[in-house]
């Protein structure tokens, strides 16, 4: 009977690791997702910038010749 329960047990702690390394798993994908999503974002930012400085010096080129 002892065995039976010492079983039961080890069987718990195995769901409960096995749950612990999916729930770090689904955490690293998530941050993964928004760390990507932020690169991106500061991707079309920095564009966006670049073309607003070529622009810009275009104009000023312009008013200066």
């Amino acid at each position: 009977m002892y065995s039976m329960y010492e079983a039961l047990a080890r069987e718990r702690m195995r769901e409960r690791r096995e749950q612990a390394a999916q729930s770090r798993l689904c955490s690293q994908l998530a941050s993964a997702r928004l760390w990507r999503r932020l690169a991106a974002y500061s991707a079309r930012q920095e564009a966006r910038s670049q073309r607003h400085l070529a622009e810009r010096s275009a104009v000023d080129y312009q008013l200066v010749a």
